[in-house]
This record gives structure tokens, C-alpha cells and sequence, in this order.
């Protein structure tokens, strides 16, 4: 605007300079200056080029002015490859004129880029991708080349050339058997897939060969060669087996005898320390009752006694408790109604005051009048309940005829009656 004011030209140029470049203004100016400016409806742009979209009303004589370049004259750089589609694209950039190659695209675990796809067009996993030997599987007896796990395979030779033959297919020579530890190594031979049998080993005294390991391949004697019973030493609580002394084995189960200290006693039974050494086990042999099992019999003046169940026992002073039937009271108490079914040893237990059967014979008063009224007959032979207030609990007492020739309150029951 400044150059216009100071000049006196009219330049029809427009104001917003970040739609056309300052060169292009500039060579506008020199034309107006010069007195040239033609209109860019009467330009025709070069090839490669293509008139701007408001070319009818622009100034000027040239490309720069009047026309837009387009994808023709771009060069694609590295990763990007030309597409003749886009050559009459207005544009100037790779990604106006240009698609990207498969060159820089990260595929997915397992996948690598196709060599055959570095520099051609593509932007997705099924375009550029191609699966590696890592996702081949092999077949039986066949494993993956290392050098080749992570490459990719030709269409339709992933077993050729993604696998390699293994020691599983190689026949050892003689005296010689498959290394079990090798069987998946490749490129097969006796050096590699083969070792010596166990029947080449000479075993110690005391040691052989058993005849499932004669044609193992452990290589060493401490593997091939297995101990005999006879000099197999038993530990505490066996004893040696003299029938089987041949046998193989180096463990006290599979070259001795067990002893009652060895032997576990089952549900009701308890260890007897007296036959510990003993062989031949058995409960009866090893193992002492327990009162669990002579609870059944606890019967009569016996009753049972679970507490005393895991007691080693078998008689009813030892698994049983006791009934009041088989106690004797002490000064004028007497013995409980029904002894055989009250457990216990002790006056406290067992024995109530002798007076406590007379109160049981009574009959309690309904009447709230008590044992006022009563008969002489009927006083003697009654008894009443009454809640004593200092202790909020039933009393009994017994109706007495007094002196006085009327029934009154006597004596209360005595607190140990049954």
C-alpha cells in the first residue's frame, strides 16, 4: 500500500499477500512500472502448469503470476514414489504428489517388509507385510534354520526354505544311540545327534546296569549305572529285605522292610512303643486301642466319656466316666433318684439331703392361699411355691401343722434335692 501511495500507481493487486508470494507482487509492480502488465486471461501457462482459479482476473504475464504448478514438475524423494494419477494434481509436496513407499512402514511382531515391496507403493499391513520363518512351524522332525527365523520367505517355500532336516531322522552307528538332549539339532550326524550306550560302562561294586538303561544314551556312570538292595544300607524305623537283594533300588521303600516305628496307625489306634522294631504291620500288631473304639461298651454304672476318646485304653475305669450309681454319700445324704443316669463321683454331684424324697411326694397348693385351710390330712402331704423377694427366685416349702392346730409354712426344700 505504501509503494502504491508513494508511486501514484494504481496496482491491482490483492491486499492478502499470504495467498500470493511476495515475488510474484514484486514482478507485478516492475510490469505496472514498465507499463506492461498484461492480464492473466491471455497467458497460456507451460507444461506442468495450470492457471490459477481466479486467473481471469489477475495481472501478469508469467507461470509465477498467473498459474499453479502441478505434480508434473515434483520429484519424489526417498520413501515416496511418483503416481501418474496425481501428474495434473495441483501440488508441490510429497504428500500432494507422491505415495508413500512400503520402505519406511512398521509392521506388525513377526512381519517384515517384503523385499520386492521396498520401493513400491503401499501404506498397510496386507500391502507392504510378509511373514517371516518365526511364524513358520515346521514339520515333524524338521526345525527352523536360526540364521533364517527372521527373514522373509519366498510365496509357497516356507518348509524349504525356513526348515532343516534334525537329528530325529538320523540313524546312529553301531554302539551308538540318539542324544536324546539333540534331537531338534539340524544338519544330522553321528558327531552331532549320536553318544555311546550305557552298555559301554563299567559299573562299580555294588552297582549295574539295568537292562531298561542298556541302550540309553547317559554317557556317564553315575546315570547308567543304578545300585543293587544287597549293598543298599536301610534307614531307621526298615529293615533289610533279603528277597530283594537282587533287585534294583537305593531307597528304604524299594529294598526294606517296614517296622512298627514306621507304621502309621489308623482312626482309634495309637502308637505302642514296646514293638517298634517288630516287622509284619498291622494295628493289632503295632498299635495300642484307643477309647474311641470301647465307647460302646461303657454301659451300667459306666456312661461314655468322648473327652477321653484319643486315651489309649480298653477298659471302663480308663474310657468311661463314672455314674452316681457307683458312689456312696457321705453322712445322712442319700443317692440321687435314677444314679445309672447321672455322671459324676461326688456327694455334690450324686447326693441330696434324705428329705428330699418327702418333698417329691407332696403336692403343691395351686390355691394362693397357701397352706392356710388345709386339713390336718392335707397339710401333712402338700407344699408350696412362693417367690422369695430377696432373691427373685421360686422357693418350696412345706405345709406343717403347727401347734396351734392349723396348717402353716414350714420348712423350705433343701437346695441339693434332685
Amino acid at each position: 500500500v505504501a509503494l502504491k501511495q508513494s508511486l501514484g500507481i494504481s496496482l491491482e493487486v490483492q491486499e492478502d499477500l499470504s495467498a500470493n508470494s511476495i515475488a510474484d507482487a514484486q514482478r507485478l509492480v516492475q510490469e505496472q512500472l514498465r507499463g506492461s502488465v498484461a492480464s492473466c486471461k491471455d497467458f497460456t501457462c507451460s507444461d506442468g502448469w495450470t492457471p490459477k482459479p481466479d486467473h481471469g482476473e489477475l495481472k501478469g504475464s508469467s507461470d509465477a503470476l498467473c498459474c499453479q504448478q502441478t505434480c508434473q514438475l515434483f520429484t519424489c524423494g526417498m520413501g515416496y514414489v511418483a503416481n501418474k494419477s496425481y501428474a495434473k494434481n495441483v501440488g508441490s509436496t510429497a504428500g500432494q504428489c507422491c505415495d508413500k513407499t512400503c520402505h519406511g512402514f512398521s509392521c506388525p511382531k513377526h512381519l517384515q517388509v517384503a523385499p520386492q515391496m521396498l520401493n513400491k507403493a503401499g501404506n498397510t499391513v496386507e500391502e507392504c507385510c510378509a511373514e517371516t520363518c518365526s511364524e513358520v512351524t515346521c514339520e515333524a522332525n524338521y526345525a527352523k534354520k536360526n540364521e533364517l527365523k527372521d527373514k522373509v520367505h519366498p510365496p509357497g517355500e516356507a518348509q524349504s526354505f525356513c526348515c532343516a532336516e534334525t537329528c530325529a531322522l538320523h540313524t546312529c552307528g553301531k554302539n551308538m544311540a540318539p542324544d536324546e538332549d539333540r534331537l531338534l539339532d539340524i544338519e544330522p550326524s553321528d558327531a552331532k545327534c549320536c553318544k555311546p550306550t550305557c552298555s559301554s560302562i563299567s559299573c562299580p561294586a555294588g552297582k549295574e546296569v539295568p537292562p531298561a538303561k542298556a541302550d540309553k544314551v547317559l554317557v556317564t556312570e553315575d546315570k547308567c549305572c543304578d545300585t543293587v538292595c544287597a549293598g543298599y544300607t536301610c534307614g531307621k524305623g526298615w529293615q533289610a529285605d533279603p528277597l530283594k537283594a537282587t533287585k534294583f533300588g537305593n531307597t528304604d521303600q524299594a529294598c526294606c522292610t517296614r517296622t512298627c516305628a514306621k507304621y502309621e496307625c489308623s482312626a482309634g489306634w495309637a502308637p505302642n512303643p514296646d514293638v517298634a522294631s517288630f516287622v509284619g504291620v498291622s494295628d493289632e500288631l503295632c498299635c495300642k486301642k484307643k477309647c474311641s473304639q470301647y465307647q460302646d461298651k461303657c454301659t451300667g454304672d459306666y456312661a461314655p466319656n468322648l473327652a477321653a476318646n484319643d486315651t489309649v485304653g480298653d477298659t471302663a475305669a480308663v474310657c468311661c466316666s463314672r455314674t452316681c450309681a457307683l458312689h456312696s454319700c457321705s453322712g445322712k445324704m442319700v443317692v440321687k433318684p435314677e444314679p445309672k443316669e447321672l455322671v459324676g463321683a461326688t456327694d455334690a454331684d450324686c447326693c441330696e439331703d434324705a428329705i428330699c424324697a418327702d418333698f417329691r411326694k407332696k403336692t403343691a397348693v395351686a390355691d394362693q392361699k397357701g397352706c392356710n385351710g388345709l386339713s390336718k390330712e392335707e397339710c401333712t402331704s402338700s407344699k408350696v411355691e412362693l417367690t422369695n423377694t430377696q432373691t427373685n427366685k421360686t422357693d418350696v416349702l412345706a405345709c406343717k401343722w403347727s401347734k396351734w392346730s392349723i396348717c402353716a409354712l414350714g420348712d423350705p426344700q433343701p437346695t441339693n434335692c434332685a
